[in-house]
């Protein structure tokens, strides 16, 4: 109210002993509009009048038009895009010497996949049902024929059910769950029009058991069958477990392309009404809540004919309840009442009483507020889920406004528990009302001239959200059939808005401070009116939209689901790292520290689909990691990431061996762009090298890791060599981020260096900032890589190492590397 009185000083000031009988925005405006009239502040009768049907400049609040007191806001609007994600050869903890992964869905393709995890060494099984005792599940039902929208739809459940049963021991322990689908290899993009995109909510559920499960692998795929045989798209299946990475989305086409979801921040282009005066469209849900504030603002400037649809029945209020305004209010009359007929009443039947009341009256507001914006509006009471009843509605409104021109599904409810304890009665009520009642509305439209349809998603559907399993699923299957509509009708525009936190929504104070110790904006009511006002008129051909906070995995974090840590696991041997074989000390392998540096950045990459790895920090050697089995069975490594700020654009990041210890840590940094590259090297005075050797006598590196061709000079100002690189060594030629083989030539210089200023055997202890640059595609030539010299202590060098390609052109920076010298003897 304070805010209000400084954005709006013209309205009447409310008197603060009043507050305790408002209760709601509706409450407070009746109120100013009964002040605003002449009533006296001090007279129960002016606290007490009802709202005049008429919008005043209090009714403003809920008929909001463009004003320069509007609340600033950092909202914005985000559209949803495929990005390249190419594989790590990582691959999900939990697969590799587990517990037994249970296979579930079509037989084929499941008893295919069970064979070939067998084949790499998994433990896996088919189970037609999933064992009380499972702690691992790959559920293929995505992957099932489905002929109609029901049968689609039933696999949700089925998902949500497993899901469920793993909840029992995944919220407090490790375990693994992945869904399968087939909805054409990128979760509707591009969209088609086929029934499977009913199915689509299985990534909501995965996105929200990551919330609620802090420690379990999960992952979901949408793979593009085709016409390929149970077989092959087993092993398809099988290389992204094993060798695909820690996206959490993964789309998988026929052709073997590999891509994940990105959301980017986009402006709106609000200048193409498609709905013009006196045109028919039918709203579910819109006459109440934050939807009415919505259609006020669209109003205004449309004129359409709204039809709004609802549950609540439009009669007469209670004798008693007249001019009654206020919960407690509306209570002690309706108790009043009661005791009077001679009646007893239960909490619960008050509560409904009272409800039933408020709920009509807010209806009456917004039919009040959209014809004061200058458009028409109408009322239907049904149930939105109810096929038949709205296909006879409908018939109704065309017989006296004629033929629908655009469809606004906004209806929802909530039942907010966690996996493991909500009912299948509470998952069918809320994805129902939403996924039901689009069904019931695009049946019941189907031979109208629609022009426009719009779906009320959440922001849920993109991040999950702890105790909304069910509405994420049905705010993404919302988002999905939308999309699919395209497929249908070429010519219709189509917005499936996804919604974060309103501030005039079902936020209560301690939710409020944990959105804004997140990061995560609060939507104004004003605000929000007008971006989606702005969305109907926007002809970008953007559907599918985020609107608000910026969609991160961790944006709607519950209190106690910070601990989330993500993981992948990766296998080292001969086999898949013949190369390693020449980073060896005493005739075992030893991982070069630079390679960690490139495990860091795919793992890093793949958490964070679409963005950038500008830099890795404080890379530190907490010990060495030898590969005793690297001629035999192999060793075992896993990669753990946890977000270190809001923004999920610093991880911090480890590096451990089988047996859970920490070998090396890291800060990752990423971004929406690479960095950019310079030209040019820093002066240094060097003196000859001579032909002194290398690996032969001063370096251990041996075979693929003879990377130097030509020491330039040394002195204790630093070391410049020229370098082989990647692409002309035998090392494998795909998937690297780093060119780890010229790096590792730096860090070889920087061991020289050492040998000059510490007169003995060092080792890299430590890096304070890896940074990679993009190298042109036609750049070619000698790979140059200088070590310039920034400290010397007894034991200890740091130095600066800049690799530059033929070009001259830097494209690696090995920073603040450190060294200490080894103990004699």
């Amino acid at each position: 109210l304070a805010t209000l009185d400084e954005r709006a000083p013209h309205l009447p000031k409310v008197d603060r002993s009043r507050l305790t009988a408002l209760h709601t925005l509706a409450e407070i405006i009746s109120y100013l509009d009964a002040a605003g009239a002449g009533a006296s502040q001090d007279s129960p009768a002016a606290t007490l009048s009802p709202a005049p049907a008429a919008a005043s400049s209090a009714s403003a609040l809920i008929s909001p038009q463009p004003s320069a007191l509007s609340p600033k806001s950092n909202c914005a609007r985000y559209t949803l895009e495929p990005v390249a994600a190419p594989a790590t050869g990582f691959a999900m903890p939990g697969l590799i010497a587990g517990e037994c992964i249970w296979v579930l869905g079509p037989e084929a393709v499941a008893n295919e996949l069970v064979a070939e995890l067998g084949r790499r060494g998994v433990n896996a099984a088919y189970a037609a049902q999933l064992p009380e005792q499972a702690s691992a599940c790959v559920f293929l039902g995505g992957l099932a024929s489905v002929a109609d929208s029901d049968a689609a739809m039933a696999i949700n459940h089925q998902a949500f059910a497993v899901a469920r049963r793993l909840a029992k021991t995944m919220e407090d322990d490790r375990g693994l769950l992945v869904t399968v689908q087939d909805t054409g290899g990128g979760f509707g993009h591009p969209p088609s029009a086929a029934p499977s995109n009913w199915m689509s909510g299985m990534p909501a559920l995965i996105k929200t058991c990551a919330l609620e499960w802090p420690q379990a692998s999960l992952k979901a795929i949408d793979i593009d069958c085709g016409q390929r045989d149970p077989a092959t798209i087993a092993r398809a299946i099988a290389d992204e477990l094993l060798l695909g990475g820690g996206e959490i989305e993964v789309c998988l086409s026929a052709t073997g392309d590999r891509r994940s979801l990105h959301s980017t921040a986009t402006a709106v282009v609000a200048d193409a009404e498609v709905i013009e005066a006196a045109d028919v469209v039918v709203v579910s849900g819109g006459a109440r809540g934050v939807t009415a504030s919505c259609l006020a603002e669209w109003a205004g400037r449309c004129r359409a004919n709204f039809v709004l649809l609802g549950r609540t029945k439009l009669v007469d209020e209670p004798e008693h309840c007249r001019n009654v305004v206020g919960d407690k209010a509306l209570q002690a009359a309706c108790i009043a009442a009661a005791k009077d007929a001679g009646k007893k009443i239960t909490p619960a039947k008050l509560k409904r009483q009272v409800s039933d009341v408020l709920a009509l009256r807010e209806v009456r507001q917004t039919l009040a507020a959209i014809k004061s914006a200058g458009a028409t509006a109408h009322y239907f009471a049904v149930s939105v889920d109810d096929e038949s009843a709205v296909a006879s509605t409908l018939m109704q409104v065309r017989a006296k406004h004629g033929p629908i021109r655009g469809l606004v599904h906004a209806a929802g409810v909530l039942a907010d528990k966690r996996i493991k304890e909500k009912t299948d009665a509470q998952y069918a009520h809320v994805f129902n009302t939403k996924v039901l009642g689009l069904r019931s509305l695009l049946a019941a439209t189907a031979g109208d001239p629609l022009k426009l349809l719009c779906v009320f998603s959440s922001v849920s559907a993109r991040c999950g959200n702890t105790g909304q399993a069910d509405y994420a699923m049905a705010n993404e299957v919302l988002n999905k059939v939308a999309l699919a509509q395209i497929a249908e009708r070429p010519q219709l525009r189509v917005k499936a808005l996804g919604w974060g936190p309103w501030e005039g929504g079902m936020v209560n104070p301690a939710l409020r401070q944990r959105f804004a110790d997140l990061g995560v904006p609060m939507i104004p009511l004003i605000v929000g009116a007008r971006m989606f006002a702005d969305e109907m008129a926007d002809a970008s051909g953007a559907v599918e939209l985020v609107l608000g906070g910026e969609p991160r995995p961790q944006a709607l974090l519950s209190a106690g689901a910070d601990g989330r840590v993500d993981a992948l696991e990766l296998h080292v041997a001969r086999l898949s790292h013949d190369y390693l074989a020449g980073h060896a000390v005493n005739g075992q392998p030893v991982v070069p520290v630079v390679l960690v540096a490139e495990w860091l950045t795919r793992a890093a990459r793949s958490f964070r689909p679409g963005m950038a790895v500008l830099a890795v920090h404080d890379l530190r050697v907490l010990k060495g990691i030898p590969l005793p089995g690297f001629e035999n069975s192999g060793d075992l490594l896993r990669i753990e990431t946890r977000p270190q700020a809001a923004d999920g654009q610093q991880l911090q990041m480890s590096v451990l061996d089988a047996q859970g210890r920490p070998r090396y840590s890291a800060r990752v940094e990423l971004g929406d762009t690479d960095p950019s590259t310079q030209l040019g090297l820093p002066e240094l005075h060097l003196e000859e090298w001579g032909d002194r050797p290398l690996y032969q006598d001063l370096l251990f590196h041996r075979g693929s890791f003879e990377v130097i061709e030509h020491v330039a000079g040394i002195s204790d100002q630093g070391i410049r060599a020229q370098l082989r690189g990647i692409a002309a060594t035998d090392w494998p030629q795909d998937g690297w981020q780093l060119d780890v083989a010229a790096l590792d030539g730096g860090m070889q210089l920087a061991v020289l260096y050492g040998q000059r200023m510490l007169g003995g055997p060092n080792l890299p202890t430590s890096i304070d900032k890896v940074r990679n640059y993009p190298r042109s595609n036609s750049s070619s030539g000698p790979i140059t890589a200088t070590a310039y010299s920034r400290q010397v202590g007894d034991a200890t060098t740091k130095t600066d190492i800049v690799l530059t390609d033929g070009d001259g052109r830097r494209f690696a920076e090995l920073l603040g590397v450190q060294n200490h010298a080894l103990p004699s003897g």
